[in-house]
């Protein structure tokens, strides 16, 4: 039987999600880029089915999501969970007009907002949590955002059928 027939394409994305948030927070694998890279896929995805797949469940994918990914990167609830929950709320307000927009401009948006997400994430990490703001590491998810960037929604667009 085909994976497809099986599960509709919210689960097969919510599964995307487990196991890139459970790749991305694992400490265990030697290549920090490999964290990295599965840390951005999240981020895509999450996006992804906040575009695509809007519903009210997840702003409980939200709140799970960022609190676990505040306490296990972090040691401290509120950088993710802000970000998560704010992103979700603006989309919200914005989708009416986001629903126009064509499919060029969808995805320029897409890319802007995962970049604008890490940025707010290091400078919320540093407001909360004192965290050092690393402009590195955002330059590393950027190169790793374009690198993977549209394989990634090509995956995506490819399980959402």
């Amino acid at each position: 039987m085909e994976f497809s027939k099986f599960f509709n394409s919210t689960i097969k994305l919510n599964i995307i999600l487990i196991i890139s948030f459970s790749i991305s927070v694992n400490s265990f694998i030697l290549v920090p880029n490999i964290n990295n890279s599965f840390y951005v896929l999240f981020h895509l995805t999450f996006i992804y089915i906040l575009f695509y797949h809007y519903h009210y469940y997840l702003y409980l994918v939200a709140l799970v999501y960022g609190i676990l990914f505040d306490i296990l990167l972090l040691n401290n609830i509120g950088a993710h969970i802000l970000t998560f929950l704010s992103l979700l709320m603006l989309f919200v307000l914005l989708r009416k007009y986001l629903i126009r927009l064509s499919s060029f401009q969808i995805i320029f948006i897409y890319f802007i907002t995962l970049i604008v997400l890490f940025f707010i994430e290091q400078f919320l990490a540093n407001l909360i949590h004192n965290y050092k703001f690393n402009i590195s590491s955002i330059y590393n998810f950027s190169l790793i955002a374009l690198i993977i960037f549209i394989p990634s929604v090509f995956l995506l667009t490819k399980l959402d059928n």
